[in-house]
């Protein structure tokens, strides 16, 4: 596969990675032209000429990627040049780092009039999302037709296992009166963000109940609820917008996805 197929690739599945490019040689380097697919962990695919540059390089693609910025960088192939690194090739080499981010993932727990608001929404913004129910009649295709899974279960908590929640997941839970269920099934996976449509009475009195149980103060307070941006919204699509206008500012600043301690299926 060639590596701009892979990077096409990558993109369609959502993947966080980095494309380095040289955009500039001057004088004697490695390579002039060269593109390489870095990795979060540092592991690469193609070369940029390979050598101390490419070292660094890589080095600041990984930074790159955990602040989510694309950046250019520049280095002079000369260990005598001032600012230069330890190479004796003489030339100067500059490369553009530019970052694919994933998009959120939705997964809407509930699919009555809200969760199809909100897949509308998605829709037109371009997020990928999931449905997942306890009611065969309301999570169909018919209702849902750009859903990439639709879970239907008569156990709403084993639905949001079938979807494999991940660290991309932003679960949204709209459920007709299995909230509780889903928040304690998601709170067992490292998901990103998990928000509950919720009065704040319920809100507590739901957080409570999974306290008793066992769940860590430090996973509850990772709660969103009541759910969305204040916007005083009334509509029901008043408040999907303001539901996804919450997970498109978290996801800009998240950085780490929901801790767990451990994954009891």
């Amino acid at each position: 596969m060639l590596l701009m197929e892979k990077v096409a690739m990558l993109n369609s599945q959502n993947e966080t990675f980095a494309l380095a490019m040289i955009i500039e040689s001057k004088g004697s380097t490695p390579r002039h032209v060269g593109k390489m697919i870095v990795y979060r962990d540092g592991t690469i695919e193609g070369t940029v000429g390979g050598g101390l540059a490419e070292h660094y390089i890589i080095e600041e693609s990984v930074k790159a990627l955990e602040k989510g910025q694309s950046k250019i960088v520049e280095y002079k192939l000369n260990r005598h040049a001032k600012d230069g690194i330890q190479m004796s090739c003489g030339g100067t080499l500059r490369v553009f780092i530019e970052v694919y981010k994933s998009r959120p993932e939705l997964v809407l727990a509930g699919a009555g009039h809200l969760a199809h608001a909100l897949a509308t929404l998605a829709d037109f913004l371009e997020i990928p999302y999931s449905v997942v129910d306890d009611r065969v009649g309301y999570a169909t295709k018919e209702r849902f037709p750009n859903a990439t899974n639709i879970f239907v279960h008569e156990d709403i908590g084993e639905a949001l296992r079938q979807s494999s929640p991940n660290e991309k997941s932003y679960v949204v839970i709209v459920t007709k009166d299995g909230d509780d269920i889903v928040l304690n099934t998601a709170l067992k996976y490292p998901i990103a963000y998990v928000g509950m449509v919720a009065s704040k009475r319920k809100t507590i009195t739901i957080l409570q109940k999974l306290k008793n149980e066992g769940v860590s103060e430090e996973l509850l307070e990772q709660v969103h609820s009541p759910i969305g941006l204040d916007i005083s919204s009334e509509t029901t699509q008043e408040i999907a917008i303001s539901i996804i206008g919450e997970i498109i500012k978290v996801s800009k600043e998240a950085t780490k996805p929901i801790k767990v301690k451990q994954l009891n299926r």
